[in-house]
């Protein structure tokens, strides 16, 4: 299908799988799109990684974790797609590992080109390619990979997740895409119903451990995206990854890598150091 015959009551009418590298992305991305879709009976969703990693703690002695964390975001991944109106039916779970889906290409690539063949929808929607997150990348990868080689039919669009970038110009990648390549979807009539199905995450909309300081969808995100339309970059797969932007490429290249991979870095640092300046920290005893 041409980008340009890609429109918002095609989306809304046609089947549509959604694929989520983590509970949450799905609605966060796509919530919105989900509740306006006119049957729900033609909405899937695959979640690619286990979601076991989220939240973690940035320093290795803060390693108080919930051993069930893999079973309970699965669960609330349910509760969300049942406020959405989604069946369980329709909802697949590859249980592959949280934060090494690059490392499981193969068997993801396997298990993705299985299912979409067994669901054969008409369209289907992956993390930008550009994503912060190497997960979110790897599945972009994958079923770009798959749709190039003709193993899988249905027309690509891209969501996006972290779309907040401070190595470029207003902060927000969508920005420097061609207004022409993004499809914008409407999401104020049903904000309400997304947040709802956002507030189903609880271990990432709520802090659990002692040490966190914020969760991981903090209350404003929550509001900007929930508020926001919702976007999506209808993408060529026989076109370079960098086509999407109109200039300074080699410069988005470059502030993709040093985003992602400097972020964790980033964090880990600012939390030795509130670690190093507690107040239990300072006493001599």
């Amino acid at each position: 299908m041409h980008q340009k015959s890609v429109t918002v009551d095609k989306l809304l009418s046609g089947s549509l799988l959604v694929i989520a590298p983590h509970m949450d992305d799905e609605v966060v991305g796509c919530g919105g799109l989900m509740l306006l879709h006119e049957d729900k009976r033609r909405l899937h969703c695959i979640y690619a990684s286990d979601g076991k990693k989220s939240p973690t703690a940035l320093l290795p002695w803060q390693n108080e974790t919930d051993s069930d964390l893999a079973q309970i975001r699965k669960c609330e991944s349910r509760e969300a797609l049942a406020e959405i109106g989604v069946s369980p039916e329709n909802s697949t779970l590859l249980n592959l590992p949280d934060g090494g889906l690059s490392r499981a290409r193969g068997e993801l690539e396997r298990r993705l080109e299985n299912e979409i063949s067994r669901i054969d929808p008409n369209f289907i929607l992956v993390p930008f390619r550009y994503d912060l997150h190497s997960d979110h990348v790897a599945v972009h990868r994958t079923i770009r990979n798959l749709k190039r080689s003709g193993r899988i039919r249905g027309t690509v669009l891209e969501y996006f997740i972290y779309f907040r970038w401070r190595l470029i110009k207003g902060r927000d990648i969508r920005l420097r895409i061609p207004k022409g390549n993004l499809l914008h979807v409407d999401i104020s009539s049903v904000s309400a119903a997304k947040r709802n199905a956002l507030s189903r995450y609880r271990s990432q909309t709520s802090i659990l451990y002692a040490w966190q300081e914020t969760p991981i969808l903090t209350e404003e995100r929550v509001q900007q995206r929930c508020r926001e339309p919702e976007c999506f970059l209808v993408a060529d797969p026989a076109e370079p990854l960098l086509s999407c932007f109109s200039s300074s490429k080699y410069w988005f290249l470059f502030a993709h890598y040093v985003e992602r991979l400097g972020k964790r870095r980033k964090d880990q640092v600012l939390a030795f150091f509130k670690w190093a300046l507690r107040p239990s920290a300072r006493q001599t005893g």
